[in-house]
């Protein structure tokens, strides 16, 4: 017959066994326990650049639209909340061979240049619409100087060689997608600005890339 003081040894052996015996595999099985996707993707906010190229044109003029040409932008922003951004951006254009300055009298010759380099200056504000997860339709508001190389209109006490600065505000609607390759956002977008004083309406469509650090 076994003493109750040999069961209570026997016991407490079986207990400190057990237990050695977890600690041993539950960093194994917490490992076990985890997705095999691991921890679900959060979509970065904050500090970002990012970069857009794609085609530029105007309308008006003597032709009525410009040709199609290529368009940049570059741009540093942040993101003041979970829907709205901030930013400044820089676009460069170009309008081709269409004139805003009128004919010569009885020619079809532009007074002065029908083709003309457009570099944008803008700050920017978006605010993000979620459409499905991760995916986000963006209205933006633009405003800022451009600089019109060489000058496509009259401009008092200046010369036809001479650049015009003039102010531009603008309207744009894009989408935008987070990725899952982290920090990466791509998009695509249309960005109406309206020149004013040389009244050039301007027009870019472009993808997008951004970057969040």
């Amino acid at each position: 017959m076994h003493s109750a003081g040999g069961d209570l040894k026997r016991e407490s052996l079986v207990v400190k066994l057990l237990l050695s015996v977890a600690l041993v595999f539950m960093p194994f099985v917490a490992h076990a326990a985890t997705p095999p996707e691991g921890v679900p993707l959060k979509v970065r906010r904050g500090l970002f650049v990012e970069t857009g190229l794609g085609a530029f044109w105007t309308l008006g003029g003597e032709s009525g639209y410009s040709n199609a040409q290529p368009y940049l932008q570059l741009g540093l922003g942040y993101d003041l909340t979970e829907h709205i951004s901030v930013g400044a951006q820089f676009g460069l254009g170009s309008n081709s061979v269409n004139c805003f300055a009128g004919y010569a009298p009885g020619t079809q010759d532009c007074r002065l240049a029908d083709s003309f380099t457009l570099a944008f200056g803008d700050v920017t504000v978006g605010y993000r619409f979620p459409l499905s997860e991760r995916f986000y339709l963006v209205p933006r508001l633009a405003a800022g100087y451009t600089r019109l190389d060489p000058a496509p209109v009259e401009v008092s006490g200046g010369s036809a060689s001479e650049a015009v600065y003039a102010p531009n505000a603008g309207l744009g609607l894009g989408v935008e997608y987070a990725t899952s390759m982290d920090h990466f956002t791509i998009g695509a977008d249309l960005l109406v600005r309206y020149v004013l004083g040389p009244d050039v309406p301007t027009f870019a469509v472009f993808p997008r890339v951004k970057y969040t650090f």
